[in-house]
């Protein structure tokens, strides 16, 4: 099958169903390389994520010198290819990049990021903010009249709709650094990032390693294992619009309190790579 046949039955699937297998993007010695890394940097409890009581997480870890070896994953020209498409033309970075151990499974739910604002503002200051620089009302945005409805990720505060015209179309991008084509990856509820989450089929997505998933950050979603060293590395790309620099906004905010940051700053060698890649941030 010729490679633009096969890139857009790929689209397809992502658009219609929200999720995606991107087989073999990355080397399987080079992710055995960062899986062995993950697990001798979070040995050391002092690595370990204070404000999420010591799990083992590190938000935003392209952007610390440690995670250097991270910044193949914005070089995969196989994988960056297929976003841009999928994002019609344009792809920028949503600023997430997190890496996980041992995360238990959880509740099926969604990842619209930009509930995250809630952690530097509260509702009333959401409210000004929004109106301010982008003459939005919370109503608006979430079809809900508070930021605590729109904040539950078990119901379908997704944004499955249109907002002044635009999608929220932002990408969600993980590898797993073990086996997971038999159990313990991602399940997803197909197609709930358009319809209501108890009408949509539950599907396991096998991954090899090497493998991506992406799916849609407005997709119902759940980790389906945990223990012996399941390590996973998840970063978010998206359609350029107003809806994204939301998402980075509120992104930015929750990193930088989680890693007990002043400030967020994106470093010198993740730009070099993303200008490469030619991603916008």
């Amino acid at each position: 099958m010729e490679y633009k046949q096969i890139m857009k039955e790929q689209i397809e699937q992502l658009h219609n169903d929200g999720y995606l297998v991107l087989k073999d993007v990355f080397n399987k010695d080079t992710m055995m390389q960062w899986r062995h890394h993950l697990i001798n940097y979070f040995s050391d409890r002092n690595n370990c994520c204070k404000v999420e009581n010591y799990q083992k997480t590190k938000p935003d870890a392209i952007n610390y010198k440690e995670f250097d070896l991270h910044l193949d994953f914005f070089r995969s020209e196989k994988l960056i290819s297929v976003l841009r498409e999928a994002c019609g033309g344009e792809l920028k970075y949503a600023h997430h990049y997190d890496t996980h151990i041992d995360i238990a499974p959880g509740k099926m739910h969604h990842d619209g990021g930009i509930r995250h604002l809630a952690w530097k503002w509260n509702e009333g200051q959401i409210k000004t903010y929004l109106k301010e620089k982008y003459d939005l009302t919370i109503q608006e945005l979430c079809r809900t009249n508070t930021w605590k409805d729109y904040n539950k990720v078990f119901e379908d505060t997704n944004n499955k709709y249109l907002v002044k015209g635009e999608e929220l179309l932002v990408y969600r991008v993980g590898t797993y650094l073990q086996d997971h084509s038999k159990s313990g990856g991602l399940a997803v509820l197909k197609g709930s990032h358009k319809k209501p989450h108890k009408q949509c089929k539950e599907i396991y997505a096998p991954c090899s390693i090497g493998d991506v998933v992406i799916w849609d950050c407005r997709v119902f979603h759940a980790a389906t294992g945990k223990g012996n060293n399941r390590c996973f590395v998840h970063t978010a790309l998206g359609k350029p619009n107003f809806l994204l620099d939301l998402y980075i906004e509120a992104t930015q905010a929750r990193v930088t309190k989680q890693n007990s940051k002043s400030k967020y700053v994106l470093r010198e060698e993740l730009k070099q790579v993303l200008d490469s890649m030619k991603v916008l941030y």
